[in-house]
């Protein structure tokens, strides 16, 4: 339903785009760095035990009760973005390249730096085994597409306040996964665990999104705004191995360089 009424967005603005040509328009560049937090449960191919343990004395216990596996994902961001605005700058149409950063980690709870948890491998064998791991890190980045399409309902002389709704969709170029286990000597066994977990990410990324913000500057000066993502979907899936996603939200921080404000042409009719 989210995703129909993006469309829908995206094809009216453009009709009435075409449709009011003679009002006032402008155009600016764009450069964006923002963060989102990923809320989701971790994947139940990663066979973790869900207590730690700690290599040493913690002041006088040596088990791991009230600390356990922490699972999380973020996404950092950076974009340039050309911005066409129309009907006296009330909408706005923005596309452009954004190179996104996917991080997943499953480490330990405990503020101990000795903390460990269990890692089994998921191989054919009949015997279990399990690996002390420290901290399980996964980065993948993405080069994409935005489009944005941007409503001011209030203006004032110097800030705005605007709704947005937009889509991406992204290409991967690079994943980089890394177990970080307790004993070094472990690490020739990473590669098999990795292999054995049978996850693979999804090759393109993409979701709708939807926030709020508010932009500062006065008439056809730089403009600085902050935003805030609302709890917005992913259309694709697979995008992480560690972590199934459910929503995600974030802030982001922009900043808009003028380089020309313009109106229609004029009818040739003058009144005599």
């Amino acid at each position: 339903m989210k995703q129909k009424n993006a469309i829908l967005l995206v094809v009216f603005c453009l009709t009435v785009l075409t449709l009011h040509s003679q009002e006032k328009r402008g155009f600016s560049l764009g450069f964006e760095v923002g963060s989102e937090y990923v809320t989701g449960d971790l994947n139940p191919n990663w066979n973790v035990r869900q207590d730690v343990g700690y290599n040493g004395y913690d002041y006088g216990s040596t088990n791991g009760t009230g600390s356990s596996v922490n699972s999380e994902m973020s996404m950092g961001f950076i974009a340039i973005k050309p911005e066409f605005s129309f009907l006296n700058n009330m909408f706005s149409i923005a596309s452009g390249l954004r190179y996104t950063r996917m991080n997943s980690v499953i480490d330990h709870s405990s503020s101990n730096e000795s903390g460990y948890f269990f890692l089994r491998d998921n191989g054919t064998s009949s015997i279990s085994e399990y690996y002390k791991a420290k901290k399980i890190n996964e980065d993948i980045d993405y080069l994409g597409i935005p489009l944005e399409v941007t409503f001011l309902p209030l203006k004032y002389e110097y800030f705005d306040f605007y709704l947005r709704v937009g889509a991406e969709i992204n290409a991967r170029f690079n994943t980089s996964r890394n177990i970080q286990f307790v004993n070094p000597d472990m690490k020739s066994y990473e590669a098999g665990i990795v292999r054995n977990v049978g996850i693979t990410s999804n090759p393109f990324y993409s979701s709708v999104y939807s926030s709020i913000g508010i932009r500062f500057g006065k008439g056809k000066a730089t403009k600085y705004n902050f935003e805030v993502l609302l709890p917005s979907n992913f259309l694709t899936k697979n995008n992480s191995s560690i972590i199934i996603p459910r929503y995600y939200s974030g802030v982001k921080l922009s900043i808009q360089f003028p380089l020309k404000n313009t109106t229609g042409a004029k009818s040739d009719n003058k009144q005599l």
